[in-house]
């Protein structure tokens, strides 16, 4: 952990604390800051696919790769 000091939107930390139920200054910027790192990771990752790539096969049945599942359940 670093200590800094910086200058914060008052407006912006009043709306953060209200959606995060009243979280510190410093649990809010932890939080800012783990999203950022989160979406720019994950928007790497749809870039390695152009943005085209189709993620899944048409064919792709998901009930069968989890071994099946009963079509009722009588």
């Amino acid at each position: 952990m670093i200590k800094t000091t910086i200058d914060l939107d008052e407006d912006m930390i009043k709306r953060a604390r209200s959606i995060f139920s009243g979280k510190t200054k410093k649990e809010i910027i932890s939080i800012a800051l783990s999203e950022l790192v989160e979406r720019y990771e994950q928007k790497d990752l749809y870039d390695l696919f152009d943005g085209d790539e189709q993620f899944i096969s048409d064919d792709y049945d998901y009930k069968a790769m989890r071994g099946g599942v009963p079509n009722d359940f009588s």
